[in-house]
């Protein structure tokens, strides 16, 4: 791997938190998001289902295809002669599924029709001349209906509603519970709940008759796998999409689950003679646009007197809906997180994935990682009761230390740097916490009930992606990668195109920055270009942005495309000074001989050389300046049961939090909240602590608010943000940062994943402050969210 001197030429921007190049485009409402598209578009509108569970007798859609203005319209049934099914992945029972409902419906908001109309109004006018006669159908919302003996099945075909039931044991599980001193068991529930971007999901789909192609514009966030999810859905090869992606507000995952629906607009495409736009509506959103699943997950942990946490056994049973393409992920990537920042040597999981009559799940922001952290970190507080222990002391106790990295835990996950004893210490003494403990003891002789709460969290990046497959066998995807074009125009400048799409991260900013010191230049003399078009874009089937994988395989691509050009510019510059490429450096947009003053080339002058001159270019030189790399994760292990990583970088933070609790009301306020935080090398610090805050305040509303809530009948009673409450700013805390680098030893820039950590320590934090908080109530806290009500409830007992 090549060393950080042999990267960056200069250290000037790297590192530095210079302000993101694409927000003046953003604040003077210049971006372009799908619907502010200037295009002469037909307008289409989906028909859900207002059954939860329900067989389709007849759709009757005349009366809707006579009313003016309608130019076509699918059902189901006609889209499933056309089509092959949803591929599902981790799943390991037979489920068939298509982007519409064929025979039956299996939740509420579940597309059964879909019109195609001359203007938006028209078509959601159209959708109510549609009849649909159906048969109802017990639905299935709680695990504990959809698991019993009797209970109907949401997928005749696969025999059961349990789509994954999978045991996994590693190291020495056994030898851990016998050493115990004692075993501390607990039930945890998780609610259901969404980060819900501003924008909604966007597509316009244009067929192009000439040669049965389509074009796509779609707000996608990973084009790489929809490009063969969709083509392979309509049977078409790749080269008969072209799949654009503009600007995109907001993603946090939910955008992986957009591509079903380009199918559905793309065979209504085919009908009309005008590109078709479909804009998502909020309520169809939240009630149909992908939910992170609700799940019950049961843990022990093997413990000995002293505080030691030896083994960890879980079972983790989550209600994953009616998605088959993403059931069973979320159980799988705990094996990234299961033991936390924590040397236990042995692990048991058991993962059980069922489906409902809930709407479907889908990959949000942490992804089974804030629940994994939260019951872990849960626990933790837990042990340190019953051992008469301080919480803090019983994390020391445990913690992998710096000396043991890398380090890897029983079932394969590779903790690359930090240093976690430490990252601890940073935050009590930041928070002042020996003190903190003396006022809380007096505040509550006052009657003023303050809570501590402690949470160290991973947070892992880069997704491994052949672990979705981990219990079915050989995966379609493995590891990950990704592809990035540099080049240096006629005047010297740089131009870079990414792989992958940038959904409000600041990519443009960070690639400039790596570039502008890889060539010795200033960020503002180069261009980056992260709005995707598969025409021209340089992807692999794992391009998008997920899993916080930017800062790893997404500037790896950046950096070798980079260093090809910078190569290319040092043999031409040789060539013309006559002189050893030894004796170069580059140095203010000039390549300078060393220790000569005056005896240099400028970039413009070499892209003279490179696309005009090219007749006095070294023979064996191709003319041009402009290079294509793509890079892969040179750790990501082959895809194994014993031994696999589901990730492949690991930053790390602490939370400690202070709540008061009013008793009366049930209402939870801050007092303080800090944060240290370990991401490895930092490329921009104003943009890792935006995402800090962003990220954190996402698990602020998982831990206290955010609830999708379904009624017996599988109707969704939170289907607006009337009712689906989200954080504001008036409620938030001022959130107290400090930073750590702990280089990664195995990316080309030591930097990390960032982006998802406040969402997956914050949860248990905000619990362990609020379970302190009540503690001379005996209150004890195992569910989120931590609504008033619950809290009123608990104080009743």
């Amino acid at each position: 791997m090549m060393k950080l001197e042999d990267i960056l030429v200069t250290r000037n921007w790297v590192g530095k938190p210079i302000p993101r190049k694409e927000d003046s485009r953003l604040v003077r409402g210049e971006a372009l998001y799908i619907d502010d598209l200037d295009m002469d578009c037909h307008h289409a509108a989906v028909l859900g289902s207002p059954w939860a569970h329900a067989r389709i007798k007849a759709i009757d859609t005349r009366e809707a295809e006579k009313l003016p203005g309608v130019m076509a319209v699918i059902t189901g049934k006609e889209l499933a002669e056309q089509t092959r099914p949803i591929p599902g992945r981790a799943i390991t029972r037979p489920a068939i599924q298509y982007p519409m409902a064929v025979d039956k419906v299996r939740y509420v908001g579940e597309p059964v029709a879909a019109i195609v109309a001359q203007d938006a109004y028209i078509a959601e006018d159209a959708l109510d001349l549609i009849k649909v006669e159906y048969e109802p159908l017990t639905p299935l919302v709680h695990i504990s209906d959809a698991v019993k003996q009797d209970a109907p099945l949401v997928f005749e075909e696969a025999g059961s509603n349990v789509l994954l039931h999978d045991v996994m044991e590693h190291g020495s599980l056994k030898e851990a519970f016998q050493e115990a001193d004692l075993i501390v068991q607990e039930t945890f529930k998780i609610q259901r709940y969404s980060s819900t971007p501003l924008e909604t999901w966007a597509i316009i789909v244009d067929y192009e008759r000439a040669n049965g192609s389509f074009v796509v514009w779609a707000n996608d966030q990973q084009h790489g796998r929809s490009i063969v999810n969709v083509c392979r859905c309509l049977g078409i090869s790749t080269n008969q999409l072209r799949l654009i992606v503009p600007d995109i507000g907001g993603s946090f995952g939910l955008k992986l689950a957009i591509w079903p629906h380009m199918v559905i607009l793309s065979l209504l495409a085919k009908k009309v003679d005008k590109p078709v736009k479909w804009i998502q509506t909020r309520t169809a959103n939240l009630t149909a646009g992908s939910h992170a699943p609700d799940a019950q997950l049961e843990i022990e942990l093997a413990v000995r007197k002293d505080g030691r946490i030896l083994g960890l056994s879980l079972k983790d049973t989550e209600n994953d809906g009616s998605f088959i393409h993403t059931t069973g992920i979320y159980a799988l990537i705990k094996f990234a997180t299961m033991v936390g920042c924590y040397n236990i040597t042995g692990t048991k999981a058991e993962l059980i994935s069922v489906v409902t009559n809930k709407g479907p799940t889908v990959q949000n922001r942490g992804v089974g990682k804030p629940a994994m952290i939260f019951v872990l970190e849960r626990m933790v507080d837990i042990v340190a009761k019953r051992l008469g222990l301080d919480p803090s002391e019983v994390r020391f106790r445990n913690f992998v230390q710096p000396e043991q990295m890398p380090y890897t835990t029983p079932s394969g996950e590779i903790y690359e740097s930090g240093n976690y004893p430490e990252c601890l210490k940073k935050a009590l003494a930041l928070v002042g916490y020996e003190e903190l403990k003396k006022q809380r003891e007096a505040e509550r002789k006052k009657g003023r009930y303050i809570g501590i709460g402690i949470s160290a969290g991973i947070e892992p990046g880069t997704s491994n992606l052949g672990y979705y497959y981990t219990s079915r066998g050989t995966p379609e995807y493995m590891g990950n990668g990704e592809g990035a074009i540099v080049g240096m125009d006629f005047d010297g400048n740089v131009q870079v195109l990414l792989g992958s799409m940038d959904s409000g991260q600041g990519h443009a900013t960070t690639a400039a920055q790596v570039v502008a010191d890889m060539l010795g230049i200033t960020p503002e003399r180069i261009s980056v270009e992260s709005r995707i078009d598969s025409l021209v874009s340089p992807f692999l089937g794992h391009s998008g942005v997920y899993s916080n994988k930017f800062n790893d395989v997404d500037l790896g691509a950046v950096i070798m495309a980079t260093k090809k050009v910078r190569d290319k510019i040092r043999k031409i510059a040789a060539h013309v000074l006559k002189v050893d490429e030894k004796n170069l450096e580059l140095r203010e947009g000039k390549v300078c001989v060393v220790k000569s003053k005056g005896k240099s080339l400028s970039f413009e002058e070499i892209a003279s050389l490179a696309y005009k001159q090219i007749l006095l270019l070294p023979e064996d030189l191709e003319p041009g300046l402009k290079e294509i790399a793509y890079y892969r994760s040179p750790h990501a292990k082959l895809p194994s049961r014993s031994d696999f990583n589901i990730q492949i970088t690991h930053s790390n933070a602490v939370h400690v939090v202070v709540v008061e609790v009013d008793v009366e009301t049930g209402m939870v306020h801050f007092l303080r909240y800090v944060i240290v935080h370990d991401c490895g090398r930092q490329i921009n610090p104003g943009i890792v602590e935006g995402m800090l805050i962003g990220s954190t305040v996402h698990g602020i509303g998982a831990a206290l608010c955010e609830e999708f809530v379904y009624a017996e009948d599988g109707q969704l009673l939170t289907s607006t943000f009337m009712d689906y409450l989200k954080p504001t700013s008036l409620g938030l805390p001022r959130l107290e940062i400090e930073h750590m680098e702990s280089p990664c030893p195995f990316t080309l820039l030591g930097s990390k994943a960032v982006g998802e950590g406040g969402s997956i320590t914050s949860l248990a934090a905000i619990a362990n402050a609020v379970e302190d908080a009540l503690s001379p109530f005996q209150v004890k806290i195992t569910s989120l969210p931590i609504t008033p009500e619950k809290i009123m409830k608990a104080l009743q007992h």
